[in-house]
């Protein structure tokens, strides 16, 4: 039989026990490599302001540069080949031209990489930040969550203008969520961490769907 005032101290402790601290799950990519993340890229896409407009005037950029240093090379040789052949050292100044141009144009237009994805799911709100870019969207914003495959996200989804993209690794799936200001895709490598997202979501009354087929092309 337990002394009285023993049970009184047990019933203080069991008052006064601290209250449950609330987890904030935190998921993060590693940076990957991507073209359009170099200094040509993150020139142009600062220059039009829009992401569409930025990817397709960069393709046009980086191979119009490239026909351009492929028909000065030709170029250039025919020219100066009478007199490279009487200046035989001037050679080795021509081809070490030709390949610091090419390092050039590899190191302006092709060396580059994507920021990492950082998602941040608080009670209330759902916290995205890529590079220098951040959306916070609060739950009850979020009418729907999709998965979708990687290629409907290419073929269409990424197409909209008004679609907000925080893409790290592109894996086989992506999330896309809908809110009351648009579309919002997350891609994370690993599926875990998408599963972790739409659990987070599940008890905001957030309706989870399961996979979307693939839309035609």
């Amino acid at each position: 039989m337990i002394p009285a005032h023993k049970g009184l101290r047990l019933s203080l402790i069991l008052v006064h026990r601290p209250s449950a601290i609330a987890v904030t799950p935190t998921v993060q990519s590693s940076r990957c490599f991507d073209p359009s993340y170099s200094l040509l890229g993150r020139a142009i896409r600062a220059w039009t302001g829009d992401r569409l407009r930025g990817e397709a005037f960069f393709i046009v950029v980086l191979t119009g540069l490239a026909l351009f240093l492929l028909m000065s090379h030709y170029l250039g040789w025919a020219l100066l080949k009478p007199v490279m052949a009487n200046n035989p050292s001037w050679q080795m100044l021509f081809w070490a031209g030709q390949l610091a141009s090419v390092v050039l144009w590899g190191g302006l237009g092709l060396v580059g990489f994507r920021p990492a994805v950082t998602v941040t799911c608080s009670p209330t709100t759902l916290t995205l930040e890529q590079g220098g870019r951040s959306r916070t969207v609060p739950l009850d914003e979020i009418e729907q969550v999709h998965t979708v495959s990687a290629m409907a996200y290419h073929r269409h989804y990424r197409r909209y203008a008004a679609t907000e993209i925080f893409v790290s690794t592109l894996g086989e799936e992506v999330l896309l969520l809908r809110t009351s200001d648009g579309p919002v895709v997350v891609a994370l490598p690993d599926p875990e961490d998408h599963e972790t997202i739409r659990a987070h979501l599940e008890p905001a009354d957030v309706s989870v769907s399961e996979p979307v087929p693939q839309p035609r092309s």
